[in-house]
């Protein structure tokens, strides 16, 4: 439900109705308690399970196809870089995680529940931990 409410709210603000597409991130944000801006870039079948509870995404921020972002995610920038990450295909992000700053998250990766992530991952990688390290 709320990957279809961003998708409404990213069409609106492509075709520049921009006070229809405030309307549902504030719908989003009241309803859901979520940041899912619809300037953000989110790609085709992303899942939002427990309805995407305390989830705070940056603006400009590009995740891909088939992702899984779990409750209480974060996913923006540090002070003084201009750089956001970049996640790619098919990622699950794990509850309460938070990634931040200019990195990159490669395909099929896994972020642990809590970890706090300030490095690129690889594809297929899986990381935990805070600071977040490499488990496989």
């Amino acid at each position: 439900m709320v990957y279809k409410m961003y998708k409404i709210e990213n069409f609106f603000y492509k075709i520049h109705l921009t006070p229809l597409a405030i309307f549902f991130r504030i719908f989003l944000r009241v309803v859901f308690s979520c940041d899912i801006p619809y300037s953000c870039k989110i790609g085709k079948n992303c899942k939002f399970p427990h309805h995407a509870l305390g989830i705070v995404i940056h603006p400009k921020a590009t995740i891909g196809d088939n992702c899984t972002i779990l409750q209480g995610v974060t996913i923006g920038g540090r002070s003084g870089h201009v750089q956001l990450p970049i996640i790619g295909n098919n990622v699950l992000l794990g509850a309460g995680s938070i990634i931040m700053g200019p990195i990159k998250i490669g395909d099929n990766a896994i972020i642990g529940a809590g970890s706090v992530l300030f490095h690129d991952v690889e594809a297929n990688e899986i990381w935990a931990g805070n600071p977040a390290k490499k488990i496989r």
